[in-house]
């Protein structure tokens, strides 16, 4: 929990298929499963998200699906997210935002679920 997040959601983005899913995207259609997150910029700003992202994302990726990125909105946010990342040391790209696609309902709150905290 992060105050000024006001929620998240998990999807996939990145590649060219117009109808992801899970399956599809293991197989490598070319899509990351990834963490949508919406803020309440009068409690925090974009800046503290990149910050407490790139101090706790992993640069190994175990397969190309899971790797860490950041797909950025605009100009601002991707001059944000690539000083951070380089005051980070960790080599996690920062990529163009691309078509985004909510993931099947069992895949939100994932963690929560397995953990019985939902």
């Amino acid at each position: 929990s992060l105050p000024g997040v006001v929620s998240t959601s998990v999807g996939y983005t990145g590649g060219a298929s117009s109808n992801p899913t899970y399956s599809t995207v293991c197989r490598g259609d070319g899509h990351t499963e990834a963490l949508k997150v919406e803020y309440d910029p009068t409690k925090t700003s974009y800046e503290a998200l990149m910050t407490r992202f790139f101090a706790e994302a992993s640069a190994h990726k175990s397969k190309p699906q899971y790797m860490s990125a950041v797909w950025a909105q605009n100009a601002e946010q991707r001059a944000t997210a690539e000083r951070i990342a380089r005051q980070s040391g960790k080599p996690i790209p920062v990529l163009d935002a691309k078509q985004w696609h909510d993931a099947e309902e069992y895949h939100q709150h994932y963690i929560d679920k397995q953990y019985g905290r939902r």
